[in-house]
């Protein structure tokens, strides 16, 4: 967490600071990462920077902190009510707005998919949000279980690990094949979510999770008699 001094400065010089930090981390993973380059960048002097922040992990934390922030305000836009809409259509919905998200803030979000491919996360900071991630996805099949979209039967410690790691997954790769096919999106990126290839991906991706992989036999038709 930074110092109180970081969080006196005036509103346009602690942004600045933040701006060059958010480039600097986007642009390198952890360990290429130069303090350095951001204070010169910044404008600052290297004992400003130690006055801000205890080290480089400290203001690593607190990016990654700002950006789980941004997130829970983005996704409290327009917030559907899972017990309405029903569960799967909920998590049709979460994913796009995760890749919504990712449009929104690319430098934000490439800090948090290199520290994810690289295991670069703070240890403290990797477990409070693994650990929120799973309690989160824990009460929503619960939900599921309570109003019949889910089976009363499934171990929902297990399923929120599923849930989890398909989800987060599917948002990579779409976000991956926007940028690198330069699909233009609207505003808000709504436009995104028009595309049928990318609806029919987020369909797919749930229908695994809703109904498995398991070859179904199809039910017996009762043929009427003569």
């Amino acid at each position: 967490m930074p110092n109180q001094t970081f969080f006196n400065l005036p509103d346009e010089k602690r942004e600045q600071i933040l701006q060059v930090a958010i480039n600097e981390f986007a642009e390198n993973d952890y360990d290429s990462v130069s303090i350095s380059r951001i204070v010169a960048r910044a404008g600052i002097a290297k004992g400003s920077f130690y006055q801000y922040f205890a080290d480089k992990e400290d203001l690593y934390a607190y990016l990654l902190g700002s950006l789980a922030d941004a997130k829970t305000q983005f996704l409290s836009l327009d917030h559907p009510d899972p017990q309405h809409i029903g569960i799967f259509a909920y998590l049709r919905w979460m994913t796009e707005m995760g890749v919504a998200f990712q449009l929104t803030y690319p430098k934000l979000s490439r800090i948090w998919l290199r520290a994810i491919n690289t295991s670069s996360l703070p240890r403290s900071f990797d477990a409070y949000m693994r650990a929120a991630s799973l309690a989160f996805y824990q009460r929503l099949i619960e939900v599921g279980k309570e109003q019949g979209d889910i089976s009363p039967g499934i171990d929902s410690e297990l399923a929120a690990i599923v849930f989890d790691a398909i989800l987060t997954s599917v948002s990579k790769y779409v976000t991956e094949h926007v940028i690198k096919a330069g699909i233009a999106v609207g505003q808000n990126n709504r436009a995104l979510f028009d595309l049928p290839e990318v609806k029919e991906l987020f369909n797919r991706a749930v229908d695994i999770i809703e109904h498995g992989m398991r070859k179904r036999t199809k039910e017996p038709t009762n043929q009427p008699t003569t």
